[in-house]
């Protein structure tokens, strides 16, 4: 009978095929410069669905072959008798809240820096229960520096395990984007696609009539990696503290920096700027005009003619989703009708169903005097780029201009500015850079307008 340990290597064998025919497929339609066609799109997507299923089963069946690792016991030879005192070494786990893993090995790598002492021995003296942790650091004796080089942030991008995972997962829960990735279509940077711009037509013919001639458009386009960064500043005193607060700390500080440049620049009206950064999804899109007066019925009409927006540009609602701010979702909570029963029922404080459609919350959308800004958008009809990776750097030696917009360019002519040393003032400078892009196929894809939806 095969063992846990031997099923997964099997799995992953399969996992490994499935894969390579996969890549396969999409190559052929990007040497080829089309899109998929009908049957590739199906096998393709059939692949990934089985990759998917591979991947569960593979987790699932490593949990249990890892459990059989840590409980096994040490086989004693019967001409040896077991040693007085010998003991059986099983690791010592402990649950974290997504995010909380990353930012261990962060404070970690930082403690190792200013005391001299090695990364492991701090690790099993700060987090005695985190084998995984452990694990990490039992690797390889890293030192602290950037991510440029052979040190320990370049390391943990490559190597950080599941806590490096575990810290893009929370990043992404965070952000509306990573809330709406897998409804966007996605696509690899730096790989060329042709997108429609106009259609064909024919035409009804009468017997001996000539028929006639026709002719469409296509602009071809591409996602260039664009990079969105952060910097986080905390005194040594926050980092050396033994307990769980610094952590937290170092990892929601990174989040909410990402986060929120990802989130107002992918909402906004915003042009793209070149290599630099994408344009808002509502860039050179009008405004759709509303006409409800706030009441139930009223908010009624404004979904309508949102709807309707997107199918009179020849487009459809199916695949759509709405983007709007939190207020907004809790104001449609709340709403009630003439029998006092939820008007939107499928409505929660932080999103649900509207209209049948999916309905996702920001506190990114803007609210200005016009109203609250809501999106219907179509998530095939926009491109996404995105490795899913995050780049970090820590150094206490560095020296920052202590600016949330900083002028100086490496590239063209630097400025003098104040800088504040690191070092000197008894800190540790964190940077995270992650790489996105994202791009509309087409304008009739996304509709939005400034609302009034609140009832009181």
């Amino acid at each position: 009978m095969k063992t846990f340990q031997e099923q997964v290597a099997d799995l992953k064998a399969t996992r490994e095929t499935k894969n390579e025919q996969l890549r396969k497929i999409a190559q052929k339609s990007v040497d080829e410069g089309r899109s998929m066609d009908t049957a590739e799109a199906e096998q393709f997507d059939t692949l990934v669905s089985e990759i998917k299923r591979l991947d569960d089963d593979i987790a699932r069946l490593s949990r249990l072959s890892d459990e059989d690792k840590n409980t096994a016991k040490p086989v004693v030879q019967e001409s040896q008798p077991a040693q007085r005192g010998s003991s059986v070494n099983v690791k010592s786990t402990e649950t974290l809240e997504p995010g909380i893993g990353f930012a261990r090995i962060a404070r970690v790598k930082a403690l190792a820096k200013m005391s001299g002492q090695s990364p492991l021995e701090i690790a099993m003296n700060a987090y005695p229960k985190d084998s995984v942790l452990h694990e990490h650091f039992a690797k390889a004796a890293v030192p602290a520096a950037s991510t440029s080089a052979a040190t320990w942030a370049g390391n943990l991008i490559l190597d950080g395990g599941a806590y490096f995972a575990d810290f893009v997962e929370y990043l992404r829960k965070r952000t509306v984007l990573g809330q709406i990735a897998d409804r966007l279509r996605p696509l690899p940077f730096d790989t060329q696609v042709l997108v429609q711009g106009s259609a064909g037509s024919a035409k009804w013919v009468g017997e001996g009539a000539a028929k006639p001639l026709t002719q469409w458009t296509y602009t071809r386009t591409k996602l260039e990696p664009l990079k969105v960064a952060a910097i986080a500043a905390a005194t040594k005193e926050t980092l050396m503290r033994a307990s769980v607060s610094a952590d937290a700390l170092i990892r929601d500080e990174l989040v909410r920096s990402v986060g929120a440049a990802i989130d107002t620049k992918f909402v906004s009206t915003d042009a793209a700027s070149s290599g630099v950064s994408p344009a808002g999804i509502r860039n050179g899109i009008s405004e759709t005009p509303t006409t409800g007066d706030g009441s139930v019925e009223g908010i009624k009409c404004d979904i309508g003619d949102m709807m309707k927006a997107i199918v009179s540009a020849n487009n459809t609602v199916a695949g759509a989703f709405w983007l709007m701010p939190e207020t907004t979702a809790i104001d449609l909570s709340l709403a009630i009708n003439a029998f006092g029963a939820p008007a939107f029922p499928g409505m929660t404080p932080t999103g649900g169903t509207l209209a049948g459609l999916p309905a996702f919350a920001s506190q990114y959308l803007p609210v200005q005097s016009a109203g609250a800004t809501v999106i219907l958008a179509r998530g095939d009809d926009i491109f996404l780029g995105d490795e899913g990776g995050v780049q970090v750097s820590m150094s206490d030696q560095a020296s920052l201009v202590m600016d949330d917009s900083p002028s100086m360019n490496s590239v063209t002519s630097p400025t003098a500015a104040q800088m504040v040393s690191m070092f000197q003032t008894n800190s540790v400078a964190f940077l995270v850079e992650r790489f996105v892009n994202w791009q509309r196929r087409q304008a009739g894809s996304v509709v939005w307008s400034n609302v009034d939806w609140n009832g009181c």
